[in-house]
């Protein structure tokens, strides 16, 4: 063909990728206009590159910023019909402003008595109508998609499944009751090491379906330390990435929603008390001059500036999580399918990681199984080598498998989607923290080991 023609056909496909990213941005702009359902499917779509082409997720993924925020008006309406009390009487002291704000709910914090004594806490307050608003917009959206599906140029977007599949847990997550019990159960299976990763205490009386109140938590999110190297970034990686392989093999129950907003990290002293972020600055200040030989604070220059005032070694990181809106519970099946996966990434095989993907799905529409199969097992050859000197880089293979995925129209059920991009976010975190942490070599080890005898091995969270 001509040179001619080749340029018009580019300009053809230039023409043809800036018209998408048009469709995509109006999209956007209707999301962000027309309630909190479309918002909540905005944000969860972008994280289903097995659905939808990278341009979609790149575009709706500016959801996750900008949330609506409500009047402090409404807020002390809903908490004063929630509880049948003035706000004065209940609380010591109430902030106004809210601390931050989702598509379903915004969080304040407060002082009121608890066990007799004043205590900071943070009340969580429904929007105003959000949740007949979202069943509404769910009742007219599903039968959008059904109708955009028969538009050939849509069919590739799967609207019809996105929807279907989101709309029971976006209702879920408009009874703040829900997140409650989700929170109870998390508390309940890490109380064993607590010191290490904990969450927020709940005042289980003060549970109402739009309002709930839990004890504040000091820390820090962890994506201050993404962007600073600290001494405790490896311990924080650690702590992550025992979190994540506890919730999974040993709990059964994933937070499915912890981006860095969702973990704070904050330092314990030998006894477990909480060290200010200020106070652990300082004693990591005074271990490095003294490490340099510079007097510090409260030594004597006599001793050429020997051992800190606080040398700060008894001191240890702890995870809190937050959020606990989105969590999976894992049945059998779905455990077996989903660590044997990635028990097939670990080893390499392709064919296998396709076999148990396959079953991902409660009815598999993926018109040619094989032809998937091969593709993985080529990915798999290119990416999956253990033993090569980079090993794996597990966001990648996932990102990889999720894009084969959508190529091949192979049907994977929600949970099973939340359980990758839970997979992706901690490596994206862990990363993060340490450039030089290969997470699928801190894994392997622990799946192999559950794979052959089905027990935890190893000492998580030592």
């Amino acid at each position: 063909e001509g040179s001619g023609t080749r340029q018009a056909r580019a300009a053809w496909q230039r023409l043809a990728v800036g018209l998408r990213v048009v469709a995509w941005r109006l999209l956007l702009f209707a999301c962000r206009t027309s309630g909190p359902a479309l918002i909540k499917w905005g944000q969860w779509s972008s994280t289903r590159g097995d659905l939808f082409p990278p341009d979609f997720c790149s575009i709706m993924s500016s959801l996750h910023e900008g949330a609506p925020v409500h009047s402090f008006k409404q807020t002390r309406a809903a908490v004063e019909a929630a509880y049948g009390l003035p706000l004065e009487r209940m609380f010591i002291s109430f902030e106004e402003k809210p601390l931050a704000s989702g598509s379903i709910a915004q969080v304040h914090r407060a002082c009121m008595l608890v066990d007799g004594a004043p205590s900071r806490v943070v009340v969580k307050v429904r929007h105003p109508g959000v949740a007949s608003r979202i069943s509404r917009d769910f009742t007219l959206f599903k039968g959008l998609a059904g109708l955009a599906s028969r538009l050939r140029s849509l069919k590739s977007l799967s609207l019809r499944e996105s929807v279907s599949q989101f709309s029971a847990t976006m209702t879920a997550q408009c009874d703040l009751r829900v997140e409650a019990a989700h929170l109870v159960r998390f508390a309940d299976n890490f109380k064993g090491v607590a010191a290490q990763v904990t969450t927020p205490r709940l005042l289980r009386g003060l549970v109402r379906e739009g309002v709930l109140v839990e004890s504040w938590e000091e820390g820090r999110s962890v994506a201050h330390y993404t962007h600073n190297r600290t001494p405790i970034n490896a311990q924080i990686v650690a702590l992550g990435v025992d979190t994540y392989l506890g919730m999974l093999l040993k709990h059964n129950f994933v937070h499915t929603d912890l981006h860095p907003g969702n973990i704070m990290v904050r330092m314990l002293d030998g006894r477990g008390n909480v060290v200010s972020m200020s106070e652990y600055e300082r004693r990591q200040q005074e271990q490095q001059q003294a490490a340099a030989g510079a007097p510090t604070k409260g030594s004597s220059s006599s001793s050429g500036g020997g051992a800190p005032a606080a040398a700060g070694s008894d001191l240890r990181a702890q995870l809190v999580l937050l959020d606990f809106g989105l969590a999976e519970e894992l049945g059998p099946l779905v455990r077996h399918h989903f660590i044997s996966f990635l028990n097939s990434i670990m080893s390499g095989d392709g064919r296998r990681a396709a076999s148990h993907l396959l079953r991902w799905g409660a009815v598999q529409r993926c018109p040619q199984p094989e032809a998937f199969s091969v593709d993985m097992e080529r990915m798999f050859a290119e990416q999956c080598n253990v033993h090569s000197e980079k090993g794996i880089d597990l966001d990648g293979v996932m990102k990889g498998v999720l894009a084969l995925a959508r190529k091949h129209e192979v049907t994977i059920d929600s949970g099973y989607a939340s359980l990758v991009i839970a997979v992706c976010v901690l490596v994206g975190f862990a990363t993060g923290l340490d450039p030089q942490v290969n997470i699928a070599d801190a894994a392997s080890a622990c799946l192999l080991a559950y794979s052959l005898s089905g027990r935890v091995m190893g000492r998580l969270y030592s």
